[in-house]
């Protein structure tokens, strides 16, 4: 842990003392608070007291929480906000373990694909776009799904068709695919003589090798050259877009997880600014064709971690996707092919061991990208004897062999998963299953199974992959259905109950955080992070928890979102 990491749970520990030392010496004459939320259903958190009615909040900091109203009347001063809850619950401010919020605003601009499985659908789409958008040198759209097309590998007469002259490059829903039309390979100089670069694939026609149109992995890079440049600043402007949104689902923290110097640059100028309204950890892309070095990591830590901002943490992409057949399996694809397809490991054991055992020793948090069974086993074999206290992670776990399940909690590793995918969509159902096989796909988003054996599991978004509301996820995590609700669920041994998500994007996110002194739960001395709901999660069935608003959004105490709908504020 960094030298002002200690210092912050130091100075946490200290405010802690001087609160309760300060009500041990007032004779029952308590310091006017700020603010005092009376008559509510206040899940703070805590394991010895999951319960209180009643929260004073002075300077930032709770400075009561209790089952007592007449207690936390005491707080109140002429100069004290006084909100009547009236039964609403209240928690602790959400924690989005995985986001790539910056990128997130910013692809909200491009054409919209997601959803669409018919191609008259998406031709349609894409068409109307670019006439909406007659001034774009180069049309940009995101969110194609692969089952939409035959084996994922959407080609590019398809864009050709209704688009020849204006490059087109759209990204697939999990940004690990793009598909372009012709007039994007000639400009990018993408023909039959270019290699697949490392760790990456361009899908060609089989009779003419010529680029089909789709790319994969690292190949999408090919098209850096084309792509437009962006506006100086134009990152500020993203990320007060995505904290705006963000704070309207109940997000006060986030792990940015994947982070550019670009990236750093402004979320530390919004820092400086006072102006950030989320904690962020930003996780230090450290690239998969040209890895940084150390030096490069610790001068980007150094230059710009901040008050709200740690950037303690380096991001490490062990593999890809299996919808693209590009995530690492212990065993092949079923695949019409010849030769036996594993997909692509980007480092072997010892190179990522080397690359992670001198990140752990300059003590940053590693945070892996490991999709497939073997991509996990790798990871979690190169974690094996590092420093738990750095808290290392791995995100997404699509595919986790059963022999590795326990080895979370025995080493210390946390599980990060999207809850969101982990349901029967079309995606899983029609692409994926077929390509890992039914018996494998049972192994899919084990969060079940990972906790039942001792282990730590957060939760993340991975917006714009997926939608950042997680009152969407918390519900799939519960339900492991779609969100309009089909009868049977999907591998129903892998749900975990509410307490048990609750805790996954709050203490336990705030755990891996490193701020689990002041956020993730509500106690006396953290930070008043919190939220009000418009209803009582615990009390609807689960498959109305994706309709829940969130009410007001707290970050220190200060008001970051109030929907309209809020009038017991007034």
């Amino acid at each position: 842990m960094k030298n002002n990491q200690l210092t912050n749970v130091f100075c946490y520990q200290f405010i802690v003392l001087l609160l309760l030392l300060s009500g041990a010496c007032s004779s029952g004459v308590q310091e006017e608070a700020d603010t005092v939320f009376l008559s509510g259903k206040i899940y703070t958190m805590d394991t010895e007291t999951p319960w209180a009615k009643t929260m004073a909040i002075k300077d930032g900091i709770i400075s009561y929480i209790g089952m007592d109203d007449e207690e936390g009347k005491k707080y109140i001063g002429k100069n004290t906000k006084v909100v009547r809850l009236e039964g609403r619950l209240v928690l602790p401010g959400l924690h989005d373990a995985h986001a790539h919020p910056i990128m997130g605003a910013e692809a909200a601009g491009y054409c919209q694909l997601s959803g669409l499985l018919d191609i008259k659908d998406i031709l349609a789409a894409i068409a109307d776009y670019a006439m909406e958008n007659q001034d774009a040198k180069v049309i940009l759209g995101r969110g194609w799904e692969l089952p939409a097309f035959p084996d994922g590998n959407p080609k590019k007469e398809l864009l050709d068709s209704i688009l020849p002259n204006r490059p087109v490059i759209l990204s697939s829903w999990d940004g690990h695919n793009a598909w372009v039309n012709s007039k994007a390979l000639e400009m990018a100089n993408i023909d039959k003589e270019t290699p697949d670069p490392k760790n990456g694939r361009i899908e060609r026609d089989p009779k003419t090798g010529e680029p089909s149109g789709t790319l994969r992995e690292t190949a999408k890079r090919l098209l850096n050259s084309i792509m437009p440049k962006k506006a100086k600043g134009a990152e500020i402007d993203f990320l007060r877009e995505a904290q705006k949104l963000a704070n309207s689902y109940g997000i006060t923290s986030m792990v940015e997880a994947t982070a550019s110097e670009a990236y750093l640059k402004a979320y530390k100028t919004l820092d400086d600014k006072g102006e950030l309204t989320l904690r962020v950890v930003a996780s230090i892309g450290l690239g998969r064709e040209k890895a940084k070095s150390l030096k490069e990591l610790l001068t980007l830590r150094n230059t710009y971690d901040g008050e709200r901002v740690n950037t303690n943490s380096v991001k490490v992409y062990a593999d890809g996707v299996p919808e693209a057949k590009t995530a690492a399996l212990l065993e092949p694809y079923h695949s019409h092919d010849d030769e036996e397809d594993f997909g692509i490991l980007n480092f072997q054991l010892e190179e990522l061991k080397a690359i992670l055992d001198s990140l752990d020793h300059e003590g940053f948090q590693i945070h892996i990208h490991a999709l497939g069974d073997k991509a996990v086993r790798v990871s979690l074999d190169a974690l094996e004897n590092l420093d738990r206290s750095n808290r290392h992670h791995l995100a997404h776990l699509q595919i986790v062999h059963p022999d590795d399940i326990p080895r979370f909690g025995a080493l210390g590793v946390t599980a990060n998963f999207q809850p969101f995918w982990a349901k029967a969509d079309a995606l899983n159902v029609q692409t994926i299953i077929p390509l890992v096989g039914e018996e494998r796909s049972k192994q899919m988003y084990p969060m079940g199974s990972i906790l039942r054996s001792g282990g730590r599991i957060v939760a993340g978004s991975d917006w714009p992959v997926s939608t950042l509301n997680p009152w969407h996820a918390i519900q799939v995590a519960v339900t492991r259905q779609l969100i309009d609700g089909e009868d049977e669920s999907w591998i129903p041994t892998e749900s975990v109950d509410l307490p048990s998500i609750l805790s996954a994007y709050t203490k336990d996110a705030a755990f891996i955080m490193h701020q689990e002194e002041k956020t993730g739960t509500l106690e006396i001395g953290k930070m008043a992070d919190a939220i009000v709901l418009d209803r009582n999660i615990f009390d609807i069935p689960p498959s109305e928890i994706h309709k829940t608003q969130v009410l007001l959004t707290l970050l220190e105490g200060e008001e970051v979102h109030e929907h309209e709908a809020a009038d017991f504020l007034n």
